[in-house]
């Protein structure tokens, strides 16, 4: 086709693009709101069309082309079976482009929602997965598994994936003693994990982890399978060679898949255009054939080819491994040239701009996460995903960052109810008055977008890791609240998490746990009868948790020793400065990359129920002496039935978040106390654990296990969560809390990552100019207390109570979880109820 007619005909359409829709127009309802924001008649009906088609389905083609072709390859080196399953399936997989689509690219051939499963990861509790799932038919969270999809699994995947998928060696490889405080007695025990301390790299491949995809935008896969070629003929030593030619064949393998995926799409999109009887849409196919044929292999020229060539390589990323945290890098910046020529040549405007931004959200949000754990699915409700659009920030050089797209992309995820991506804006001091107000307009849809993180926290927070100051600049949001350096961080394995219930429990019961029949997990600390003093119930306390602590590190280890026996990606190392450097792939934990930061967690669960617990006891029985160990220990024992007047003794004593000093000390005092112990305890290399604070929804399970504690909590309700103040205990408003929050920081060790701070407000409080005004206060005093993470919940109780008697006339609406959003029908009903015992603050 002529070049200068094609230039006019995208012109043509691109400036013209869908009819949008007025505010009014686009009624899609969440509990009778108009939601705000542009969306176009196709983009309206793409998303009609999804949530008709009923619940998540699973999608197995990607995990029987994989088991294929691992049947296949045995006995050569990881990486390279990992490419030549990327391969296999990019030729086979069944391919589909469905009406009105401009983004393309998808692992299933239907309508609707859909988890990928990945069989390597799990494949022999897979079976127990679909009783699950068919045992929770009909109910919040509901996946679908055909008869066909069951006959795969237990026909196809699971007797090959029978003692070779990592969730089983990794529990079969832990210490004893780890094994057994993590699972239990039991030692055919592989799933019914006992919440007591728990890792998540059960659950998925890679933990938090942003690709650098403007590789794909900027290079094209043809230079990066070009620059492996090259390093591979310079290869001359025997060791280089052994170490090192895996990795690059298989990023040369795994580059050629990319470009015949997208190459199969060009073609089915030029035999649909062959068949299409109208006129626009046939151009649309004929456009989506000529994308398709130019990127990802070569550079992106055009917005348009921009959004595609990223989309098939976060699409590619969820065919290589568990996509869940995967962060999708700074849009507004990696984007921002292509939007700019576009609109300077007039190619497109910002309508038809956001039409296709919307196309990528939908394709975004029909993919979710299923988990076959019952634990780990409790731990991560409502499809958390987790994949987030980062925005604003500082530019390498120190500057602010925002521009034109920042507010366009916002704009864009506005006339969507959907739960995912997820837009995120990196705060500073410097972040312009004008973003902030708009943040507060966009917040007030009350869809809980966008969270934010701040440049004042995780600036420093690199710089002590070892980052350059352009690189720290840089830093990508990733995961629930977490952060990466995609050039620098090779760290990519899942966090451990300590159940600081089961902590207090064992710390009252000498080691022991009511849940358990009194099995002896912990250590045996003594009858807190005989402490004598607060001195002595805080010692006991410290050495439980930290025998906890110890044992998280050690199944971190662990894992760090058996995933690069079971993972490989080379598609995301060939993203990653520092793996192409090396030669070595992100999941090699086994030997260090020189210059990399390298990164493990240690994830506390409870923090306000620790410090309410710890203040309770010091209080009532040691300060005021108004209880005696006797008194409390027995109206625990009982779940506080019959002991009504002491529970209500320990839920009135002074709690964290109400500006108490001495209250928030405790807390400075534990974290003092698990930093100190990361500290004492690195990882080879200057290398270290760092403590986080992000439960997403694992005070539930945890919560579930625990027995009642000091702080007025009965048995089995779920632990405080992040590092907000336990539900209703906060008194004083959102200023006071953040001030509370900021005293019981430890700002002096680099071992300090990351937590996560809910807020709560009714729609009145927060409405119209004033409403924003107040958003913006709170968020510059977030910012100046340097805290990591904020993010709202603007919801009245009401709707959340009338949702969960009609689920079926709220099924759009939205809350804010731990990170993350989810539709509230999604949600079970425990979950539900913790989110509307939430404190709701007033300003």
């Amino acid at each position: 086709m002529n070049t200068q007619k094609l230039e006019e005909e995208k012109k043509i359409k691109y400036t013209n693009g869908s009819k949008h829709l007025s505010a009014q127009e686009h009624a899609i309802q969440s509990g009778g709101k108009v939601i705000h924001g542009k969306v176009t008649e196709r983009v309206l009906k793409m998303y009609d069309t999804i949530m008709a088609y009923g619940p998540t389905r699973v999608a197995l083609d990607r995990g029987v082309a994989f088991t294929e072709s691992m049947k296949k390859t045995v006995g050569k080196p990881i990486s390279i079976r990992w490419a030549m399953a990327e391969k296999h399936y990019a030729e086979t997989a069944p391919i589909a482009i469905f009406p009105g689509e401009l983004i393309v690219g998808r692992p299933n051939t239907w309508h609707g929602r859909w988890g990928i499963a990945y069989p390597e990861l799990d494949g022999s509790v897979m079976p127990a997965g679909v009783e699950m799932f068919k045992k929770n038919k009909g109910k919040a969270g509901e996946v679908i598994v055909t008869e066909e999809d069951e006959k795969i699994i237990v026909e196809n995947l699971t007797p090959y994936w029978t003692g070779k998928d990592y969730a089983t060696n990794y529990v079969h490889s832990l210490p004893e003693s780890t094994r057994f405080i993590m699972y239990g007695p039991d030692q055919n025990n592989t799933i019914a994990a006992t919440c007591v301390v728990l890792g998540s790299s059960t659950m998925r491949h890679s933990q938090n982890w942003t690709p650098d995809f403007s590789k794909i935008l900027t290079r094209g896969v043809k230079s990066i399978k070009e620059e492996a070629q090259a390093k591979l003929v310079l290869l001359t030593n025997p060791g280089d060679i052994s170490k090192k030619a895996p990795f690059l064949e298989a990023v040369i393998i795994s580059c050629d898949a990319l470009i015949i995926w997208s190459n199969r799409y060009a073609k089915l999109a030029r035999e649909m255009a062959a068949k299409e009887k109208d006129s626009l849409r046939k151009k649309e196919l004929l456009e989506i054939a000529e994308v398709c044929e130019w990127v990802p292999e070569n550079p992106a020229r055009s917005f348009r080819e921009a959004l595609q060539a990223q989309w098939w390589g976060q699409m590619f990323n969820r065919i290589e491994h568990t996509s869940s945290a995967m962060g999708q890098g700074r849009w507004d910046q990696y984007f921002l040239p292509f939007y700019r020529k576009d609109i300077a040549e007039g190619l497109i405007t910002e309508e038809y701009a956001i039409e296709l931004l919307q196309c990528v959200w939908l394709n975004m949000f029909q993919c979710t996460e299923i988990k076959l754990n019952p634990v780990m699915a409790a731990g991560t409700e409502g499809f958390s995903k987790f994949e987030d659009i980062c925005l604003g920030g500082k530019t390498p050089e120190g500057i602010d960052a925002t521009n034109e797209l920042t507010y366009l992309i916002l704009e864009s995820t506005r006339g969507l109810q959907i739960t995912t991506p997820e837009p995120c804006v990196r705060i500073h001091s410097s972040t312009p008055d004008k973003l902030l107000h708009y943040i507060g307009e966009v917040l007030q849809d009350g869809k809980g977008f966008p969270k934010m993180l701040n440049d004042e926290n995780v600036i420093p927070f690199y710089l002590a890791a070892g980052a350059t100051m352009k690189e720290a600049n840089d830093w990508n949001i990733s995961g629930c609240c977490e952060n990466r350096l995609p050039n620098r961080e090779t760290g990519c394995t899942g966090n451990g998490l300590v159940n600081s219930g089961a902590a207090l429990e064992m710390t009252l019961r000498n080691g022991k746990m009511k849940v358990f029949k009194d099995i002896q997990f912990g250590l045996e600390t003594g009858d807190p009868r005989n402490f004598a003093a607060y001195e002595d119930f805080w010692n006991a306390f410290c050495k439980q948790f930290l025998h906890l602590c110890k044992h998280s590190l050690l199944q971190q280890y662990t894992a760090l020793r058996v995933k690069p026996m079971h993972f490989a990606c080379p598609q995301t190392s060939m993203l990653s400065d520092i793996a192409m450097e090396n030669c070595r792939d992100l999941h090699s934990h086994g030997e260090y990359i020189p210059g990399a930061i390298d990164h493990s967690c240690l994830e506390i669960l409870g923090k306000a129920t620790m410090i309410d617990s710890l203040a309770a006891v010091k209080y009532l029985i040691y300060d005021t002496k108004k209880l005696t160990w006797d008194q409390l220990l027995t109206a625990m024992e009982a779940n506080w039935e019959g002991h009504e007047a002491i529970r209500q003794m320990c839920l009135n004593a002074p709690k964290y978040g109400n500006g108490i000093e001495w209250v928030d000390a405790i807390g400075f005092d534990i974290e003092t106390t698990t930093l100190e112990f990361l500290k004492a305890n690195p990882k080879p290399h200057d290398q270290y654990f760092i403590m986080r604070q992000i439960p997403v929804t694992f005070h539930m399970p945890a919560g579930k296990v625990s027995w009642a504690t000091p702080n007025g909590r009965k048995a089995s309700e779920h632990l405080s969560e992040g590092i907000s103040a336990s539900h209703g205990m906060d008194t004083k408003g959102p200023t006071v809390l953040l001030n509370s929050m900021a005293r019981t920081r430890n700002m002096s060790y680099r071992e300090r990552g990351g937590d996560l701070i809910n807020l709560k407000f009714t729609p009145s409080t927060i409405s119209g100019e004033e409403g924003i005004q107040r958003l913006m206060q709170i968020i510059r005093t977030w910012c100046d207390l340097k805290h990591w993470h904020i993010q709202f919940n603007i919801i009245n109780k009401d709707t959340l109570i009338a949702a969960q008697k009609d689920p079926q006339k709220y099924k759009n609406l939205i809350v804010r979880i731990a990170g993350y959003s989810a539709y509230f029908v999604d949600l079970s009903p425990a979950q539900q109820l913790e989110i509307i015992a939430r404190s709701e603050q007033t300003i």
